[in-house]
């Protein structure tokens, strides 16, 4: 037997198992792509999955099915916390389910008792995003297990029968109109409103994304025009002041000119010219030379020296650290200076230093009271100008981390004050000398915008259930009422048809369904009236069947007399009711006399003929309802009978004895024919025995007695219980 109970159950294990892998597997395989909203938002709707396979499956398969389907959210997010939030969300509905919760209640409780604050918890443990987007992620995680909770119960509302013939580990939930009512107003309203509130949100963010992303593209046309010109203007009017210088022989005079061009353009935070062999000799400001030494005044050792004496032509220097004139981070512009026009030969030349700090004079846009920010990097990526909120220094790499995804391919990750990384959305431009502009606003503040949108879903969300709620109940009530009154009304027998109609609105399929179930109800009682007087007849003729029965067998057939079945069945209870009434008992036996002579003389016809008068005679005699008077076998018979006085009966017992034989049996054949009979009798106190057979030995002993003393007499022994053994 336990064999066979095991071998039953691995059909039924193998086939759970089976279930939770397959939708495991679709759920994994959905989650592979998700909804991309924007800005590094996406809805996952695998989970629906699970979420089906929760209603059937027991909790440890459901948990299962839910970790096979956030193996790719692993992926996608980069962290596991996905596997113990969906998770536990799987097996806790599998729970409330097998406890006959419905699905989409015990989602919601979920969330709100456990999944919130836990991924609340993760959030704020993973500091890198909790101080932004934590009120955000929080109403997107709600929202997105509405969606595919609500997508689920659609499902298994719309293939509830492929669903019933799966074999379920919990038992069926009973399901009220109302509650039916509000599950599905629930499941539809929240798939539908979440469905048109992205749909609505997605598109209205994609507008402001374009705004958005338009935005930083003019700021930095902006600023790239302006850069450009900036740059082009300094290397044009030093290009030009070279040419002057080389006219100029005079060094009060070259001094005068360097003064007014510097005066004209203060871009240049310092300038002056230095001879063939590297020395300074002319300074813009005066006051520099004064306080440099004179290893300071030498420059030969510089890139803008080096390549402007040697190429002959301008040059533009990366960007360093200034050496005699302060320690600002400086892009060096340099020309080579020609003595008496001799082109072949320079004899020095000219440099200004340009002030990076001019950037930030133009990194003023605003949007929405949210800064755009600015950085500008040089042909090696190092940072010649940064906006000071992003607490960056210059003449260091900039470094991010790309968070670029399908819908927001320009997302990066920035390390901002040191250790504080921040998601910013990125715009950059090359300027005419390689340099790039970037400009940068922070994903919270487009978060934010989206952030408020998903509040609002969360709040029409929050007023859609608690409407649908409302109507819900107002439906059932609707509906409910007037099949309530049909049902109260049809209960009633009423044979003459005389139905209320429904007292107030009712669809029109209830008010056919109410003729059609008084007509039919109509029908039933009539039917029902015609089967209990059916089963009346039947059950009377079926008494009467078996009260012939009973007759049958216990009567004898020839006679008409109680047979010996039923003599002694009676006996007992005659017996037992005497003896407890300590009354007097007769136990008499009565044979014919020479019976077989008549038999053999005459032919059995003759003889049943004489029995039958006898037995006649016998039942007039012993005429009291307590007497009991039976055919013992042959032709001999019993009579048991309670006595009161023991003369009476033998004086009764002659009479009969006078009566028999007086008594004419008819011959056709020979005319009249007497008989007689001879009688032993038993008597005595009932309590002699409970016995027949010790009462039928004393009266059948005076039977042969009778018999052996002439016959056509009674011997009667009255019995003792003191000698009974």
């Amino acid at each position: 037997m336990i064999y066979r109970a095991s071998k039953a159950s691995l059909p039924l294990n193998y086939h759970q198992y089976f279930l939770a892998l397959l939708f495991g597997s679709i759920g994994a395989i959905v989650n592979l792509y998700p909804i991309d909203l924007a800005y590094n938002i996406s809805l996952i709707v695998g989970n629906t999955a699970y979420i089906i396979a929760a209603s059937f499956l027991r909790p440890g398969l459901t948990l299962l099915c839910a970790l096979i389907s956030v193996i790719p959210l692993y992926f996608y997010w980069g962290h596991p916390f996905g596997f113990i939030t969906l998770g536990l969300e799987a097996w806790f509905i599998s729970m409330l389910r097998a406890r006959g919760w419905y699905v989409l209640t015990a989602d919601l409780l979920y969330w709100f008792i456990i999944g919130m604050p836990l991924t609340a918890i993760f959030l704020w443990c993973n500091l890198e995003i909790a101080q932004s987007v934590m009120i955000f992620t929080l109403f997107k995680q709600i929202i997105n297990a509405m969606l595919y909770t609500s997508l689920a119960c659609i499902l298994l509302f719309t293939f509830n029968d492929y669903f019933q013939s799966i074999k379920s580990s919990h038992k069926p939930l009973v399901k009220s109109l109302p509650k039916w009512l509000l599950y599905s107003f629930w499941s539809i309203s929240a798939f539908f409103v979440i469905c048109v509130s992205l749909l609505l949100s997605t598109n209205f963010t994609q507008v402001q994304k374009a705004l958005l992303v338009q935005e930083l593209k003019i700021n930095n046309s902006y600023i790239t025009h302006i850069g450009n010109s900036y740059l082009n203007e300094h290397q044009q009017a030093l290009q030009n002041l070279s040419y002057q210088l080389s006219g100029i022989t005079n060094p009060i005079a070259k001094q005068t000119t360097l003064s007014k061009f510097h005066h004209l353009y203060p871009g240049f935070l310092t300038m002056f010219i230095a001879t063939k062999q590297g020395e300074l000799e002319i300074a813009s400001p005066i006051s520099l030379m004064e306080r440099l030494s004179i290893k300071q005044r030498s420059v030969i050792d510089r890139p803008y020296f080096i390549h402007a004496m040697q190429d002959q032509k301008l040059f533009v220097s990366a960007v360093f650290l200034g050496r005699a004139f302060g320690n600002d981070p400086i892009v060096a512009i340099s020309a080579p200076i020609y003595a008496n026009n001799k082109l072949n030969k320079p004899s020095g030349i000219v440099e200004g230093s340009l002030n990076l700090g001019s950037f930030g004079l133009y990194d003023k846009i605003k949007l929405d009271e949210k800064q755009i920010r600015t950085i500008v990097t040089d042909q090696n990526n190092r940072i010649i100008y940064a906006s000071d909120s992003l607490g960056l220094e210059t003449l260091t790499t900039l470094k991010y981390d790309d968070r670029a995804t399908r819908e927001t391919p320009n997302l990066i990750s920035l390390t901002i004050g040191g250790n504080k990384n921040k998601m910013f959305i990125l715009e950059q431009k090359k300027l005419v000398n390689s340099w790039k502009i970037h400009s940068l606003v922070e994903h919270s503040f487009a978060l934010k915008i989206i952030e408020d949108m998903y509040l609002v879903m969360f709040i029409i969300l929050f007023v859609t259930l608690l409407t649908a709620t409302f109507f819900a109940k107002r439906f059932a009530i609707h509906l409910s009422r007037p099949l309530s009154f049909v049902m109260k009304e049809l209960s009633k027998a009423k044979k003459t048809g005389d139905f209320r109609d429904i007292p107030f609105e009712a669809p029109s399929e209830i008010q056919e369904l109410y003729q059609e179930l008084k007509i039919n109800r109509l029908a039933l009682l009539n039917h029902q009236e015609a089967l209990q007087n059916e089963v009346l007849q039947r059950t009377y003729e079926l008494k009467q069947a078996n009260k012939k029965l009973t007759e049958q067998a216990n009567t004898d057939i020839l006679t008409g007399l109680y047979n010996r079945r039923y003599f002694a069945k009676n006996f007992v209870i005659m017996q037992s009711f005497l003896s407890r009434n300590n009354s007097n008992f007769m136990y008499a036996i009565i044979d014919f006399d020479l019976f077989k002579k008549i038999n053999d003389t005459h032919g059995h016809l003759f003889g049943d003929y004489c029995l039958i008068e006898v037995a006649k005679i016998l039942k007039a005699f012993f005429n009291r309802e307590s007497d009991i008077v039976a055919r013992f076998g042959g032709e001999e018979f019993v009579v048991a009978s309670q006595y009161n006085d023991l003369e009476l009966l033998k004086v009764r017992m002659n009479k009969l004895l006078k009566k028999i034989e007086t008594h004419t049996f008819q011959n056709d054949s020979i005319g009249p024919i007497k008989l007689t009979i001879s009688i032993g009798v038993a008597v005595g106190d009932a309590n002699y025995s409970t016995q027949q057979e010790d009462w039928l030995a004393v009266a059948d002993k005076c039977l042969y007695y009778a018999k052996d003393n002439g016959r056509n007499q009674t011997a009667i022994e009255v019995v003792d219980i003191a000698t009974k053994h």
